[in-house]
């Protein structure tokens, strides 16, 4: 049965996965900073304060690995379908939007941490208006909609080779 699949198969097999686990180990995280770790410092800022600072070490070189996992195993699946010559234009499409997406989600990490982001402070003015765009919720929010336009791609993909 496994002597069946080429070499090649097995490499995108792993690619896929990398590209998963990378996804799943940030939005997942996120995820669970937003709605657990975030709530829980609101109630008990002196209790859950000091913890949040090795966490968050931790979670950040998470991420670093994850996007660049990200980044790489995405390139090359990008690559393996558009050479597939099997990619509708509505997979294109969703495309063209889940990396606009993916490249807003990159570009809030980066300004993240080029500001020192503390979840505590409160934005205002033009930032407290945009915040669901440009905040921490809005990096969670975006990354549910690239995995539901990551499943999207799979089904046009998937429809176009057996129609």
């Amino acid at each position: 049965m496994f002597g069946e699949i080429a070499v090649g198969e097995w490499i995108m097999l792993f690619v896929r996965w990398a590209h998963a686990i990378g996804a799943v180990a940030w939005i997942g995280g996120s995820i669970f900073f937003v709605f657990i770790l975030r709530p829980v410092e609101r109630a008990n800022p002196d209790l859950v304060r000091p913890v949040l600072r090795p966490l968050g070490s931790v979670y950040r070189e998470l991420v670093d690995i994850a996007v660049i996992a990200i980044i790489v195993s995405g390139i090359i699946l990008m690559f393996d379908r558009l050479t597939g010559g099997d990619a509708s234009v509505q997979w294109f499409i969703v495309l063209a939007v889940k990396l606009a997406l993916a490249l807003w989600m990159f570009y809030l990490v980066w300004r993240f941490r080029q500001s020192d982001f503390d979840s505590t402070e409160k934005p205002s003015g033009i930032a407290a208006r945009m915040s669901w765009l440009i905040g921490y919720d809005a990096m969670v929010f975006i990354g549910v909609i690239v995995f539901l336009l990551a499943s999207t791609l799979r089904v046009l993909f998937e429809s176009s080779i057996s129609g």
